[in-house]
This record gives structure tokens, sequence and C-alpha cells, in this order.
């Protein structure tokens, strides 16, 4: 990009999660075999959210990890076998750099799943931990997870037949990974049989497209989209960023700042779409309005998973303001929430800023 060595940063939030194929980390948040009536029979009421506990719904489809973890965490205080507190706790740290947490979530979650099967959250984040637990590894590692995986995502979508969350990272999961291995197009596919909400299977077409980097199929798709559910907001704004990320790397970049723009208008409380502008507006050089962008986006919901202080930092240095950008770098590695990869750029950067004088 003119020279610049811009560093990708997908931003994460719990409902799409980080492990999985690509929405924020080109991999993120497996097959779709038609369930078997008699898994059907006895499956409770249909209900459109992963908690039934609305405030804890609200964190998850706002992106509020910070907020859900505090209050799972006083939840499981009072009540250590909560199973709702016990899944939102995990899905809330699944982005740490910290495995110790993501064994303990694990562990509890498996407990959880065993007392109450019934409990469709704790399969939910007990698969979305254990891609968690084998990201990074090899093919091999990932298909013995596969069909646990599948197991449990496929459980919840049993459990929660109107809920998009776990169909939808299922889907993501089956784009990750190659069809030799149990992934796969047809499989990601096979999924949207069954869902009734048009905007949801829009959503789910535009992420199949996005796979094989068919952004054209993607705009028409995301751009017929009229859902106000907040979890469906919350992929739209996710694939949304993706795309005008997209359009950025192609230097489309006035056609990246107008629908980054227009995501932002829709959706005025999220940072996500923020934070793809600020990345526009830097890789045109407008550093100044970049910060301004990225400052505005620290007020909003989701902005802690979100690498903004990384991002102000590489717009400040390639302002030419060493010292903000060291500020910036240097407040970014005190993140809890920063990844391994941003944290190495930002050392890196650091070291050819050099020492504040």
């Amino acid at each position: 990009m003119d020279g610049k060595t811009r560093h990708s940063s997908h931003p994460r939030t719990p409902c799409t999660p980080p492990a999985l194929a690509h929405s924020r980390s080109g991999g993120v948040w497996l097959a779709g075999l038609l369930l078997a009536p008699a898994l059907l029979m006895g499956a409770p009421v249909a209900q459109a959210a992963v908690f039934k506990d609305s405030a804890l719904q609200t964190l998850l489809d706002a992106g509020q990890a910070d907020q859900m973890e505090k209050v799972a965490g006083q939840r499981l205080k009072s009540n250590p076998d909560d199973p709702q507190a016990t899944a939102a706790l995990a899905l809330a740290q699944l982005d740490l750099a910290d495995s110790q947490a993501l064994r303990q979530n694990i562990q509890r979650l498996e407990q959880c799943v065993q007392k109450t099967p019934q409990e469709a959250s704790c399969s939910y984040a007990l698969a979305l931990s254990l891609v968690m637990e084998v990201r990074g590894g090899s093919k091999f590692k990932a298909l013995g997870a596969l069909g646990r995986v599948s197991d449990l995502m496929q459980k919840a979508m049993t459990q929660l037949p109107d809920a998009p969350e776990p169909r939808s990272a299922l889907q993501q999961y089956y784009l990750a990974l190659p069809s030799f291995i149990g992934g796969g197009e047809s499989k990601a596919r096979a999924l949207e049989q069954g869902v009734q909400d048009e905007d949801q299977l829009r959503l789910m077409r535009a992420r199949v497209s996005a796979s094989k980097k068919d952004w054209a199929s993607v705009e028409r798709e995301l751009r017929a989209v009229r859902t106000r559910r907040p979890e469906l907001l919350l992929e739209l704004r996710v694939i949304g960023s993706d795309l005008g990320r997209q359009w950025m790397h192609d230097r489309q970049y006035a056609k990246a700042k107008a629908w980054l723009e227009e995501l932002s208008r829709q959706q005025p409380q999220q940072a996500m779409p923020l934070y793809g502008l600020g990345r526009v507006l830097d890789a045109m050089d407008d550093h100044d309005a970049a910060v301004a962008v990225y400052e505005k986006a620290k007020t909003l919901s989701g902005a802690e998973q979100l690498a903004l202080d990384h991002r102000i930092g590489i717009a400040l240095q390639d302002k030419g303001d060493k010292a903000g950008a060291r500020a910036a770098f240097e407040r970014y590695l005190n993140n809890r929430r920063a990844s391994a990869s941003n944290v190495e750029d930002c050392r890196r950067r650091l070291a050819e800023l050099g020492a504040a004088t």
C-alpha cells in the first residue's frame, strides 16, 4: 500500500468467534448434515438467543466482552454452577492470550454440558473454546476436534433452532477447513437448510461468497439485508467490515470509505465500522482523520476487542509523530486482549522508532 507496511488486525467479538473461519481473523468464528427427526423430538420451544438471560444476550450482541466478563464473573462467585454465566465467561474470554483461562473455561464447560445437557449456551461456548484450543495447530489436529465441535454445534442448533450464532459459527468452521478433512463449501451451504429468516440466509450466502473472494456477490447480499435483529446486525457489521477492508486492500479507497461510512451510520453505537473506516483513511494518508475516527471508536460498543491503540500508533507513525506513536504502541502492549501478532508488530515498530528523547 504505497510502500507502507500495513498490518492486518481483524476485529473480534464473542459472537463471531476469532478462531473460526475468516470473519475476524482469516479463519473465524462444519457440515450441514440434516438433523435426524429423532433429534428434533423433544427439542425445546424455539428461541432466538444463545442466552435466556436478556442482560447477557444484550452484551453478547453488542460485543461488550469486558462487561460480559464482569457480569459473568460476579454471577459465578454467587453460584459457581450457574450454566449461563459459565458460558458467558468463556465467550467473553475467548480472545485473551491466556491459555490457562482457556483450559479452565473448557473444564467448566465440560462439566456444564454433563450436568445441564439442556443448556445450549454451554455446548455453543465449549465448541468455540475447543476451536480456540486447536487454532494454529496442524490440519490433523483440527480434524481431531472436528467431530466434537460439529456435534456440540449441532446440539446447540437443535436446542436453539432460531438462534443464528451456532449455525453461523459452524458455517465459519466448515469454510475454514478444506473438504478433505471434513470442511468445505458444500457443508457450509447445507447449513442454509431450514433457515426461515431471509436476512440470515443472505448473511450466510455472503460468508460463503467471501470465502471464494466473490466480493461482488458479498456486496449484493449485504446491501439486501434489512434486519433489525441484534445478533444479525453483529454479523452484518463483521462481514461488512471485511468487505470494506478488501476494497481497501484493492486500493478502491473511495468505495471502501463510502461503504464503511454507511455501515457506521446504520450502526452508530458500534465501534467496528469506524475501526475499518480509520484504516481506510490511514491508507489514504489522511492520518489525522484516521486517528480522530479511532478515538471516537474507543467510546463505542465493542471497542475493547479492536486493536485501536495499535492502529492509532500506525497512523501517527505514518504521520511522523514518533512520540504519539510510541505512546499508542505502549498502551496496546498493556491491553490484555492484545493479539500475539499485533504485539509482535508493536514491538517491531517501537524498535524502529528508537528510544524516547
